[in-house]
């Protein structure tokens, strides 16, 4: 029997010469595989951190036989270069840090607002920062900024403290500054300088890498920096 979810689309790989390996986080149960049989000739719908739903059906429930996406709202942001690339980022930093099997409504909901926000966001220097650190308050890890004038990220510890320290991975400096004020307001005045947003976003990774197990280093990265830099 055919069953019907929502999704976000996160990453595809070849199955066969017309097939795909499907990857999305759905509503209904969180991170899942499709096989999309005959998929690369129907994958016109299925670009990085695009809104779908999901018709399919199976009794494996790890991979699951989808027959047909179909688009829940329009996502411009695949034609615009910048959007697109971060759309790739994005996309790449959910598949490796959320497990699968793992269901959570909320997080769907976050994953579907941060889509559309795309499309319209206009300080797209300072958005995928953004992204990771309203990411890791949704995974339970966004660290701690209680101390007045703390200038140091610990990120170990996942707090910012006053003095380095030679036992744990500690950071400051124009990134560690930029990560506080994000911590602290939604939006910034003025666009960073393009030094501070690359530094501050490499150590936001780099926490991402202690504190979420599944973590790799992502292929996207190198060509975003290229793209925000231009």
């Amino acid at each position: 029997m055919k069953a019907n979810d929502f999704g976000i689309f996160l990453h595809r790989s070849a199955y066969s010469s017309s097939s795909l390996i499907v990857t999305c986080y759905t509503f209904k149960k969180g991170l899942q595989r499709f096989i999309f049989k005959g998929g690369k000739k129907k994958a016109q719908n299925l670009f990085p951190m695009s809104h779908v739903e999901l018709t399919f059906y199976g009794r494996n429930p790890d991979l699951l036989n989808l027959t047909n996406v179909e688009s829940v709202t329009p996502q411009s942001f695949q034609f615009h270069p910048v959007r697109a690339s971060i759309a790739f980022f994005m996309a790449e930093v959910i598949y490796k840090c959320v497990h699968e099997g793992d269901n959570d409504t909320n997080l769907f909901h976050f994953f579907s607002r941060s889509s559309s926000a795309l499309n319209t966001q206009e300080s797209l220097p300072i958005f995928p920062l953004k992204f990771l650190i309203d990411l890791s308050e949704k995974l339970g890890f966004k660290p701690l900024n209680e101390i007045r004038e703390a200038h140091v990220f610990n990120l170990d510890a996942g707090v910012f403290q006053h003095t380095h320290s030679s036992l744990e991975r500690t950071f400051s400096g124009g990134g560690v500054q930029l990560i506080i004020e994000l911590l602290e307001k939604s939006a910034l005045d003025e666009v960073p300088l393009k030094n501070a947003r690359e530094e501050a976003l490499t150590i936001y990774l780099n926490y991402f890498s202690i504190h979420s197990p599944r973590f790799q280093k992502l292929e996207s990265y190198e060509i975003l920096k290229e793209v925000l830099g231009a």
